[in-house]
């Protein structure tokens, strides 16, 4: 039984991820709902301060190097601010290599 939980959850987990992917208006909408989250200024853009925040939030404690060296390599054209393009084209990359690994993992 457990096995076919553990199926239907890869499938559902399949179906979002690709969802995310080919749907456009989907994935800025749910990359907007994050900067929300923390962007104090409201101009929908993550400042380093900002970014700072998000990744504390996610993933505890981060260096300001870290930080630094992470928002740098985000923000493309040196505007000093990650612009929802920009967290976009990183979380499509991210979700293109879990999407992979999820279905080489399952066979599919």
């Amino acid at each position: 039984m457990s096995g076919d939980i553990e199926a239907a959850d890869t499938a559902l987990m399949i179906q979002v991820l690709e969802r995310l992917l080919n749907d456009d208006a989907f994935l800025d909408d749910e990359i907007k709902k994050e900067i929300k989250q923390y962007d104090n200024d409201g101009n929908l853009k993550i400042d380093k301060a900002e970014f700072k925040a998000m990744l504390n939030s996610y993933l505890g404690t981060i260096s300001d190097d870290e930080a630094t060296e992470l928002f740098e390599d985000i923000d493309r054209d040196s505007s000093g601010y990650i612009e929802v393009s920009e967290l976009k084209r990183v979380l499509r990359n991210q979700i293109l290599q879990e999407l992979e690994r999820l279905k080489k993992e399952n066979g599919m």
